[in-house]
């Protein structure tokens, strides 16, 4: 006879379910709620740095190729003066040694064409 008897908290023979079953129940979907909530707002959150990060990196780069473009410019810019000033030497010599520069420009190319036959 005691096999037969149902306890407090048992679903056999009752129709509903327990009030306690049912209040962790909605406890327990409350906090799933709030934890969906939190989620979404992390997954927010690291998209948001995810976005920044990427513009940072984005200026970081345009920032490197202008420094990189006018260091380049600037260097142009010295070997351009030194061909001038080289140019610029090397007419005043011949002007100055008009002979000398003839015979080494044939000096030259007579070796040119000896080494390039």
């Amino acid at each position: 006879m005691a096999d037969n008897a149902q306890t407090p908290g048992s679903s056999f023979g009752t129709p509903g379910q327990d009030p306690k079953t049912q209040a962790d129940r909605a406890n327990l979907e409350e906090q799933l709620g709030r934890l969906r909530e939190d989620v979404a707002g992390l997954s927010d959150a690291v998209k948001s740095l995810a976005s920044h990060g990427a513009d940072d990196v984005r200026r970081q780069a345009y920032a490197l190729r202008d420094d990189v473009r006018q260091r380049g410019e600037q260097y142009l810019r010295q070997a351009q003066d030194a061909a001038s000033d080289l140019e610029e030497e090397m007419s005043e010599r011949i002007r100055a040694e008009p002979i000398k520069a003839v015979l080494i420009a044939a000096g030259v190319g007579y070796l040119y064409a000896r080494l390039f036959r």
